[in-house]
């Protein structure tokens, strides 16, 4: 009896560990920049973590969107229309207007390592926010901010 009692509190004691390491994780999304400890647990009680190998395809430009990826580990290659690229690596996130608006990618992306990936699919996204006025508030004020600081950018 006493050692399946341990089992079952080494695992809610790993829950509890991998929820914070997603936590910490989410935080560091400039979209949820604004969120408190609590607010950013409830967003990572919804992602889900992924490991993909080199030469997958995460995104394709033109294609519905309707997800969030962060980067844990590895390496990607972003391709835009005008024909830019760019790399990303751990801490970078892409997907976020797909996220919110639903419509198609603005780029292609391809694993180029192997890569570990945090996943906040649109669905359970609105879902947590119908019930989360606080959250929604804070999050639109990161979004202006973030257009404020692209147009100032762009005035330069």
């Amino acid at each position: 009896m006493a050692s399946r009692f341990s089992k079952w509190r080494a695992a809610k004691a790993s829950t509890a560990i991998r929820l914070r390491f997603k936590s910490q994780l989410v935080e560091k999304i400039p979209l949820f920049a604004g969120l408190s400890a609590k607010e950013s647990q409830q967003i990572a009680r919804l992602v889900n973590e992924i490991a993909v190998p080199a030469g997958t395809r995460l995104a394709t430009a033109g294609e519905a969107g309707g997800a969030l990826f962060a980067i844990i580990e590895g390496e990607a290659v972003v391709r835009t229309k005008p024909g830019r690229t760019s790399t990303l690596t751990a801490g970078d996130v892409f997907g976020e207007m797909s996220l919110i608006d639903g419509q198609p990618r603005s780029a292609t992306v391809d694993a180029t390592k192997p890569i570990r990936l945090l996943v906040l699919d649109q669905r359970d996204f609105w879902h947590v926010l119908e019930g989360a006025m606080p959250i929604v508030r804070k999050i639109m004020q990161t979004l202006c901010r973030r257009v404020r600081e692209a147009e100032e950018g762009s005035s330069a």
